[in-house]
């Protein structure tokens, strides 16, 4: 495969308009340093030991600051040190910090971060809040071909090529791709109560209709005095779970903005008979009770703990705490996951998250080469991901673990979620890691059928306005819709009007242009 790709410049525009707008490994892989003629942030010569008097001629510590949502785990600072020690110890003049912004003020922060032009290198990307197209468009994160042809060779080898064609955007690589699972195991799944559905003799649900009527009666039966538990949505996802049951699937849709299905065909999303349909499950899912009346406005927090402790009807998609942690609050309890088709697997996108290189950054190329040397050997990414070995976990063999040092809440002392940097091939599990789990993030589904947009991603910078304004509109006029709060007949002519009025169809219109020039490309 080749990454480097030829450097155009990029439009710059306002930070404060766009953003507002939306709410929502391990080696050096060069060998040994050569001294005085070595690359940026490989260790010379002229270095002592950490936290000696360096001489005059010494070259600087390239900082890796890589900001991260939600809050530090117990042992952040004694991981940190290890690994730049090791760092060290490996020949690169690095040193790395985690800088962790709370999920209430993630947006906000790191908007502002870039927009006032702090420096960092590195910024998580969810591709469901906010996706590298959108940092791309705006400047924040910046295309790394040559870094990763000049640091990068652990790296690119760490995962697949089409992994690395998912990652470009308008012919040049954009982030460094996030491969924590193969995104073909997510279409058409749901994760459910498997105990509750055997206490009321349910089988598992085989379509949309048998989802609902199990969820109603879950609702009804449901074994706790508080019976406020509700259908776990994705706001900022779309229903793949209904769709794989859709006589027109398969098809993809792009940011609740685009459709293209198998034949390349491009159009507005929320004009489609497929958009309404999920527009009438989740109305007569709501009008049951079905639905939070609150779903908008509930905060994460909230929404992960109702998760954590098993209360929810249906999960869309497949969670790791869905899964693993309802064991701990509710000892009984049993979940599994549920296709609700038979049809081939769609890998209908490459990602669900990355890591962009930020463009406040002096020195970008300090960020490929940590990610080179984390995933260019096992021992290094284990230590970013699991902490000190033998004093935050064990070894139990190739991908497995054991863990060890916990808080006093009982979780671990320190871990970097794996959804924020994983490998398929290297993460670790632990013995009693739910076999679900092991059978759709430790494998790669061979036989998977690819959308005909895997390895296209769409450049927002000539319609940057419009897609920011279409987003934000989103939000207010089509997820009323989208999750049944409102009815679609009475609702979506005024909604579409504003949908327009926000710039919808010039979008469509770019990405239709920009698709079907990538595909004459890419026979």
């Amino acid at each position: 495969m080749t990454i480097k790709g030829k450097k155009s410049g990029l439009m710059a525009i306002v930070f404060g308009l766009a953003f507002s707008a939306l709410a929502a490994c391990t080696g050096s892989g060069d060998g040994e340093p050569s001294g005085a003629d070595s690359e940026p942030g490989a260790a010379t010569e002229t270095e002592g030991p950490a936290g000696a008097e360096q001489p005059e001629n010494a070259v600087p510590e390239l900082p890796v600051r890589w900001v991260l949502p939600g809050s530090a785990p117990e042992d952040q600072e004694m991981v940190e040190q290890a690994i730049n020690e090791k760092l060290k110890a490996d020949g690169l003049n690095l040193r790395y910090e985690a800088i962790y912004v709370p999920w209430d003020v993630w947006d906000q922060r790191t908007n502002l971060m870039m927009s006032t032009g702090e420096e960092f290198e590195i910024i998580h990307i969810m591709h469901d809040l906010k996706g590298p197209n959108i940092l791309a468009a705006n400047g924040g994160i910046i295309p790394i071909d040559d870094l990763l042809d000049r640091y990068g060779a652990d790296l690119v080898a760490a995962m697949p090529d089409w992994i690395w064609e998912s990652a470009r955007i308008n012919a040049e690589t954009y982030f460094v791709p996030d491969f924590w699972l193969d995104t073909a195991y997510a279409e058409g799944m749901v994760t459910m109560r498997k105990d509750l559905l055997e206490k009321n003799g349910i089988a598992p649900p085989r379509s949309t209709a048998e989802l609902m009527a199990a969820a109603e009666t879950l609702k009804a039966n449901w074994p706790e005095t508080n019976k406020n538990v509700y259908i776990y949505v994705l706001n900022g996802e779309t229903p793949a779970y209904l769709h794989a049951t859709y006589e027109s699937y398969p098809f993809i849709v792009f940011q609740d903005l685009v459709y293209v299905d198998q034949q390349g065909n491009v159009k507005p999303w929320i004009e489609t008979e497929e958009f309404k349909r999920d527009a009438a499950f989740f109305r007569e899912a709501y009008r049951k009770g079905l639905v939070n009346p609150d779903i908008l406005t509930v905060p994460k927090e909230v929404m992960d703990r109702d998760q954590a402790d098993g209360r929810y009807l249906y999960r869309e998609g497949e969670g790791l705490s869905a899964l693993d942690n309802v064991k701990k609050t509710v000892p009984d309890a049993e979940t599994e996951i549920y296709y609700l088709t038979d049809k081939p697997k769609l890998r209908s996108y490459g990602l669900r998250n990355s890591n962009g290189i930020s463009a406040t950054s002096k020195h970008p190329e300090a960020a490929i080469q940590f990610f080179n040397w984390m995933y260019g050997k096992q021992e290094n990414f284990d230590l970013v991901m699991y902490g000190i070995p033998d004093v935050h976990w064990k070894d139990l063999g190739p991908n497995q673990i054991e863990r060890l040092k916990k808080t006093e809440q009982g979780g671990s002392a320190y871990e970097l979620p794996y959804w924020m940097a994983g490998n398929v091939a290297m993460g670790r599990w632990t013995p009693d890691t739910h076999p679900s789990v092991l059978a759709t993030k430790s494998v790669v589904a061979e036989d998977a059928v690819n959308s005909v947009t895997v390895g296209f991603n769409f450049d927002a910078t000539k319609v940057g306005v419009e897609y920011a304004n279409a987003l934000s509109e989103l939000k207010t006029s089509i997820y009323p819709i989208k999750l049944g709060l409102v009815d679609y007949e009475n609702a979506f002519p005024d909604a579409l009007k504003r949908m327009n009025a926000a710039g919808l169809q010039e979008v469509v219109a770019e990405y239709e242009r920009q698709f079907k020039a990538w595909q004459a490309s890419n026979p």
